[in-house]
């Protein structure tokens, strides 16, 4: 596990760097604008809308800095029951997060762009569940434990490498690969903590994840 998630490091460095250094043989663009708000949705996430396994939401707003630097804000909003969380018992995760962060985009074509930005991300999450253990003997008294917790907290860092492609002046699809990096979250005595949302498996201190963009430029 440790070797792959090295082995995704290095090929996210890997093809930024490539990309990056195709930047000169674009041709420059004589007219920069100072600033590019725009508005994205991970329409990828909409597919998880039937699922009864998680429900998530998500989208961002992005300001371009003289089309190089930009400005990231992302929020979303998840529901997580995830099969097989606890063999013998129910369990779910549901809360907010966001992520703010930011980085640099190059031009390697006409009409794709590639950059790299690191994010710092918190949510702010429930989880609800019972967990029943019976006695196989039944010598001794079954064990119930009910999990009814509020306002828990999680932290992490993510690394993002994304590529996108220009469809018109006003829509842009994209890719974003990331790197999710655990800081610390509220552990839990008996029964931890299983899911964060916005984050995964509280266990996974690092965690590769990909998504799909679609972007609105004014």
């Amino acid at each position: 596990m440790v070797k792959q998630r090295l082995l995704f490091i290095f090929s996210l460095v890997l093809l930024t760097g490539a990309c990056l250094a195709q930047e000169a043989e674009v041709d420059s663009i004589d007219y920069k604008r100072a600033i590019t708000p725009s508005l994205y949705l991970d329409y990828g996430k909409l597919f998880t809308i039937p699922s009864t396994l998680e429900t998530k939401y998500e989208g961002g707003l992005e300001l371009l800095i003289n089309e190089k630097f930009p400005l990231i804000l992302e929020l979303g909003q998840a529901t997580l029951t995830p099969e097989g969380a606890y063999s013998n018992g129910t369990y779910e995760s549901e809360g907010i997060y966001f992520r703010l962060g930011a980085g640099y985009v190059s031009q390697f074509k006409p009409k794709n762009k590639i950059g790299i930005s690191t994010r710092y991300a918190a949510s702010k999450f429930s989880e609800n569940g019972r967990i029943f253990i019976e006695s196989p003997s039944g010598s001794q008294e079954s064990y119930i434990q009910n999990i009814n917790r509020k306002d828990l907290k999680a932290n992490w860092y993510e690394v993002v490498v994304y590529s996108d492609r220009t469809l018109s002046d006003l829509f842009t699809i994209g890719l974003n690969l990331r790197l999710r990096v655990l800081a610390n979250y509220d552990e839990q005595e008996a029964v931890d903590v299983y899911s964060i949302p916005g984050y995964g498996r509280s266990f996974d201190k690092t965690i590769p994840a990909a998504n799909l963009f679609l972007k609105i430029s004014f």
